[in-house]
């Protein structure tokens, strides 16, 4: 359903309803450099009013203690690196260093390299023509070792252990809610975008755009908005409520 139509369904029944969200790019602007990355301003009092109201979780790969920072003060669910373990056994451990060490070695200066709690993520959006080069290099070190590889907007992470993803977070915590909304603006929101699909639950997947945003995320979304459009939907929500 359209987000027009899903605003109708929770305002019936808002008790029982899940709001879930991304945070880089969704509930936080795009910004040049990870570390840079904050709570967009204009969401923190709607996303605090909500909190009382229904049920919100922000589903990341972020790790959990940064979100609790961004967060702080507003009472809502936060799972970061994606619903994984977020300490590695020690061979992977072990593993996760040595490929940041070579990474620091082997890749351009000008690649942003970060380092979270099972993955390093290596980013490519300030040298967009090294994209080659470092997914020649992530490409070897998944041959070489037991990491697979995700992909998001100029950035592809390599990643040890566990690898759920926010799919497999929304199966797990949407079944008991209805009407359910999801909204993300990359490749890794497209496994909860599908379990939207499959749980058959009444829902509505947004696609929070830009310039750089996957032509398959849009193609499996219910609807496709601005990051202004998408301000405007939760205020609304969170305004209404508050009347």
């Amino acid at each position: 359903m359209r987000f027009d139509e899903f605003r109708k369904a929770y305002l019936q029944s808002p008790a029982t309803a899940l709001l879930a969200f991304d945070f880089d790019g969704t509930l936080a602007p795009i910004v040049p450099t990870p570390e840079q990355a904050q709570l967009d301003s204009r969401l923190r009092q709607p996303l605090a009013r909500l909190s009382n109201l229904t049920n919100v979780i922000v589903i990341s790969g972020r790790p959990t203690h940064y979100l609790e920072r961004q967060f702080q003060g507003i009472d809502i669910r936060l799972i970061g690196n994606y619903g994984r373990p977020e300490t590695l056994e020690p061979p992977n451990q072990r593993l996760l260093a040595t490929l940041v060490a070579q990474a620091h070695e082997e890749l351009p200066a000008a690649i942003l390299l970060e380092t979270k709690p099972s993955s390093l993520a290596l980013h490519y959006r300030r040298a967009p023509a090294l994209a080659p080069d470092v997914l020649c290099w992530a490409r070897r070190q998944a041959r070489k070792h037991d990491v697979t590889l995700d992909f998001g907007k100029s950035v592809v992470e390599v990643t040890l252990g566990d690898h759920s993803d926010k799919g497999t977070v929304l199966r797990r915590l949407a079944g008991d809610h209805s009407p359910v909304l999801y909204a993300g603006d990359d490749l890794g929101d497209i496994p909860a975008l599908e379990a939207l699909q499959d749980l058959k639950l009444p829902s509505c997947g947004l696609a929070v755009t830009s310039e750089q945003t996957p032509a398959e995320l849009s193609m499996i979304a219910d609807e496709s908005v601005s990051r202004s459009t998408f301000v405007r939907y939760l205020i609304s929500l969170a305004s209404v409520q508050a009347s």
